[in-house]
């Protein structure tokens, strides 16, 4: 079940009007190849009083060169689906895409409870020494605390999947994702200020599908630092050399082509589904280690069950999963 969550209610019919001609303006001037997926939902947006656009009803349309996704009307009952997080931003990111190009960068930020830590992870976000137009896109696992309204304030899309793992929740935001460079962060790590910037150049380089860098902790002590550095970074540098890459999901980008062709991120899991999609996306092009693509991340884990364990439990899932292609059971931590 996935439905939008949006600041403000629109049930006014009389918003079809400039919402078609919105989209009248956007099918002339978007630019030629532009992946518009999510973008012609315009004048679906909750008309009348609670109207959902519908992901199951899609149908390919051909406009000229561009093609789009004309999505099925259906009541608030249905399954639904929808885009920016009210009819305000919705004009300004059209009106933006028209007069200063396509959104370059899509950043997906999966969620479960985690209303202590989202709002510190979507302020490194906005504060990005990024020139171009980027897009942050929350996936909410169904929280019960108030996770969602922190990102209603906060993200430009908030998409609600009840039930559904991290893995599932990264590929859900990256179908819908406007740019055809997709990041992923977990809710409990910060980004660098050049994150976003370093990320993108380092996907503009040809045969370049994939890029993670260095992954330090969140306000730790010296030791956690030499641990990050000298163990953690060090091996995720190192299996990339060697081709059998594990990029940790909370820190990495991909083309979205790419992704989606080999499958994306495991489904169904709540451990390795980063590892499985390392190990498939390899066959679509090379995987880079940026040194500019610095994220710090919780020590929550680290905190509750301590290094030794922790490690001993990392290696244990990675055996399994090489052997059997299963991982081991993720307790969650909040």
């Amino acid at each position: 079940m996935v439905r939008v969550v949006s600041k403000y209610g629109v049930s006014h019919l009389s918003l079809l009007a400039p919402a078609g001609i919105l989209s009248w303006l956007l099918l002339k001037h978007i630019p030629q190849g532009f992946d518009a997926t999510s973008l012609v939902m315009v004048y679906l947006w909750r008309v009348a009083g609670g109207v959902y656009v519908d992901l199951h009803g899609l149908v390919q349309v051909w406009f000229g060169r561009f093609w789009f996704e004309v999505l099925q009307v259906k009541m608030s009952s249905q399954t639904c689906f929808g885009d920016v997080k009210d009819l305000k931003n919705l004009f300004w990111n059209g009106l933006m895409l028209i007069f200063f190009g396509s959104c370059k960068v899509s950043v997906v930020v999966p969620t479960l409870n985690e209303e202590k830590y989202l709002g510190g992870c979507l302020r490194s976000l906005q504060r990005q020494d990024f020139d171009g137009e980027f897009e942050v896109i929350v996936v909410d696992g169904g929280s019960v605390d108030s996770t969602v309204d922190v990102a209603r304030g906060m993200a430009d899309r908030v998409l609600v999947c009840e039930g559904k793992p991290v893995g599932d929740s990264r590929n859900i935001g990256a179908r819908f994702a406007q740019a055809d460079k997709v990041a992923f962060i977990d809710a409990d790590t910060v980004a660098s200020g050049g994150w976003v910037r370093s990320l993108w150049e380092a996907l503009s380089v040809p045969g370049v599908v994939g890029a993670t860098g260095p992954t330090l902790p969140y306000r730790g002590s010296g030791l956690d630092y030499a641990v990050y550095s000298f163990t953690v970074n060090r091996l995720q540098r190192l299996s990339i050399s060697l081709g059998v890459p594990h990029i940790a999901g909370f820190n990495c980008a991909y083309r979205k082509e790419a992704l989606l062709k080999c499958g994306g991120f495991g489904e169904g899991r709540t451990l390795s589904e980063d590892l499985a999609l390392s190990l498939k996306i390899r066959c679509e092009g090379r995987l880079v280690y940026d040194e500019g693509m610095v994220a710090y991340t919780s020590l929550r884990r680290i905190r509750r069950y301590g290094y030794v364990r922790l490690g001993v439990f990392y290696l244990l899932n990675d055996l399994a999963f090489t052997l059997t292609g299963r991982s081991l059971h993720y307790p969650p931590v909040r």
